[in-house]
């Protein structure tokens, strides 16, 4: 992402400021997702999988950075507040997953993310803290 001295807004040419990452069927039953930007399940009409999908979000490692006060706590600054999405437009339902022992909404397990639906996942960069989601149905036609 560039940055700007200009007062005015800026147009970029050059496409989205967060890259998107696609979901095909050929990507397999277990996709590893970046832990920022947007996910596009595409839907089976469209190359989309026509199974379930797992979403498997990166591990955060243990580092380290103060919090007021002082206090050390055990977290990956570089994953602190970091948020993402998953648009599934598709007619199958996915799971949004973490790894090891770091969960998605207190499950080991994942998530579902339902056909027509969108989901917001953050992180607080503490491995130990697990990624939260919500789950929003997509608008329907008037």
């Amino acid at each position: 992402m560039a940055f700007t001295t200009f007062s005015g807004p800026v147009r970029s040419l050059a496409g989205f400021a967060v890259p998107v990452f696609y979901v095909f069927a050929t990507d397999g039953a277990t996709v590893n997702i970046p832990a920022a930007g947007n996910v596009v399940i595409l839907s089976p009409a469209d190359g989309g999988p026509v199974s379930e999908v797992t979403l498997v979000l990166p591990l955060v490692t243990s580092g380290a950075f103060d919090l007021p006060y002082g206090q050390n706590q055990p977290a990956d600054a570089s994953y602190n507040g970091v948020k993402g999405d998953v648009l599934n437009y598709g007619a199958v339902a996915h799971v949004l997953a973490g790894t090891s022992s770091q969960k998605v909404n207190g499950s080991a397990t994942g998530v579902v993310i339902p056909a027509g639906y969108a989901v917001q996942w953050g992180g607080n960069g503490n491995a130990s803290a697990p990624w939260a989601a919500v789950n929003t149905v997509l608008s329907t036609a008037k």
